[in-house]
C-alpha cells in the first residue's frame, strides 16, 4: 500500500503508493505518513515524491493530501511521478495539474 525510501545523495522522499486510493485507504495512509520517522524528521530542504506508479484510482481525499504536502514541502520541492493516465486526467480536470508537478 504504501513505501518509504531515502535518497541520501539527492536528500529525496520517495513515498511510493500502490492499490485504489479510496477514502478508506487514504484515512490509513494518512496515520502512516504521519507516524512515518522520516517524515516527522523532514527538512526544508528535501524534496518530497509521491510515485503513483500502482495507483489507477483516487478520491478527493487523496487529492487534498497532495495539496497538503505540496505546500509544505514549498515551491519546486514536490512532484508526483508515474501517473496512470486516469490519475492525470482527475488533476487536470480540477485544475491541479498546474501547481503540482505531475509526470
Amino acid at each position: 500500500m504504501l513505501t518509504f525510501q531515502y535518497d541520501f545523495d539527492a536528500r529525496v522522499i520517495t513515498l511510493t503508493f500502490a492499490g485504489r486510493m479510496n477514502t478508506l485507504a487514504v484515512t490509513k495512509l494518512n496515520e502512516m505518513i504521519e507516524n512515518e520517522p522520516l517524515m516527522r524528521n523532514w527538512k526544508e530542504d528535501e524534496k518530497l515524491v509521491f510515485d503513483m506508479q500502482e495507483v489507477d484510482y483516487i478520491a478527493s481525499s487523496f487529492i487534498r493530501i497532495c495539496v497538503s504536502y505540496a505546500k509544505l514541502a514549498g515551491p519546486g520541492r514536490f512532484s508526483m511521478t508515474h501517473c496512470h493516465p486516469f490519475v492525470k486526467k482527475t488533476f487536470k480536470i480540477s485544475g491541479l495539474d498546474e501547481i503540482l508537478n505531475i509526470s
